[in-house]
């Protein structure tokens, strides 16, 4: 599925698929509720699970069972059933006028250069289509406030390997010595109604384009973010709500910059999200959330200039 303005490729996402606050939707005398089914239109073992873990929740927008955004605390959360909401990639066009090295990060894979796109440009454009709910900034890349970028870690789409990554500020190249360079990568791997995280193996590139996980995306590991202590972060792990296997739900945890990446970590865990089964987006400066109902929650800090900072990959979330 592509783009139909100025050239954008939007891949649905086999089923994934958010430094200043901008209008965070909080209405002023709104209080926190009790979490029940009825009041979020989620599962009741869903809503179990929220008030188990001591969470109190303001709504901010839902759909039905399928999609919520509540604000918990210090963290926006949202969730999605994978089987009802189709998520998307965009990536900007790719330049062609810049080289192409290997990539770092999966064999035989090159890292080609996207062009940077305004977040409210990418908004606006997808918003003609009324089936979306949530427009957020996706993978780390390299090059802040320029016109184009390589994109840091690997990203499948479509069944294909676009980009191997380019990164020599993150973990570094495999193999490079030292603690800094020591860290974990996982994939957010997605097809039809089917979600996981799993680790990066960097000498095959599992998951990425592996068996039915078409659509993927590489980052940090939550514990491996090089902005953990104070920033503002996405971080996103699978639940599965009703104990039965047979719906899986994305969670993002999304955190305003007030706090360590360990709250909205920690927050997924309580929520059944493991730890070890979660995945860190680019955070920091870079952070962009939209939603239908809120509008922008997150802006992105300007690169220089009044502007902010323009992106060469989004996530989207929408109604199948």
């Amino acid at each position: 599925m592509r783009a139909c303005c100025r050239g954008l490729r939007q891949r649905v996402l086999g089923g994934l698929l958010a430094l200043a606050v901008v209008g965070c939707g909080r209405a002023p005398d709104a209080p926190p509720i009790t979490p029940s089914a009825d009041s979020l239109g989620i599962p009741a073992a869903f809503a179990e699970r929220l008030a188990t873990a001591g969470v109190g929740v303001e709504v901010l927008d839902r759909d039905g069972e399928a999609y919520a955004l509540v604000r918990a605390g210090d963290v926006l959360l949202q969730w999605v059933d994978v089987r009802d909401v189709a998520p998307s990639q965009i990536l900007g066009p790719l330049d062609t006028t810049a080289a192409i090295p290997d990539g770092h990060f999966h064999p035989d894979a090159t890292s080609a250069s996207f062009e940077a796109i305004p977040p409210g440009t990418v908004t606006r454009q997808q918003a003609a289509d009324p089936r979306l709910l949530a427009v957020l900034n996706g993978a780390f890349f390299e090059t802040p406030g320029r016109a184009s970028t390589q994109i840091a870690f690997p990203i499948a789409e479509n069944g294909r390997v676009v980009t191997g990554g380019s990164s020599p500020n993150g973990p570094g190249r495999p193999g490079s010595e030292g603690e800094r360079w020591d860290q974990p990568l996982r994939v957010l791997a997605l097809a039809g109604d089917s979600a996981q995280v799993a680790d990066l193996d960097l000498e095959t590139g599992a998951p990425l384009a592996e068996g039915d996980f078409s659509e993927a995306v590489a980052s940090y590991a939550p514990d491996a973010h090089p902005t953990r202590v104070a920033a503002r972060y996405h971080v996103l792990g699978v639940v599965d709500p009703d104990s039965t296997g047979a719906s899986p739900w994305l969670l993002i945890a999304t955190s305003d910059g007030l706090s360590p990446i360990d709250a909205p970590s920690d927050l997924l865990a309580r929520l059944g999200a493991d730890a070890s089964g979660q995945i860190a987006l680019d955070g920091g400066a870079s952070v962009y959330l939209w939603n239908r109902r809120a509008g922008t929650l997150h802006r992105p800090s300007p690169a220089g200039g009044n502007n902010p900072q323009h992106l060469p990959h989004f996530l989207t979330l929408r109604r199948r």
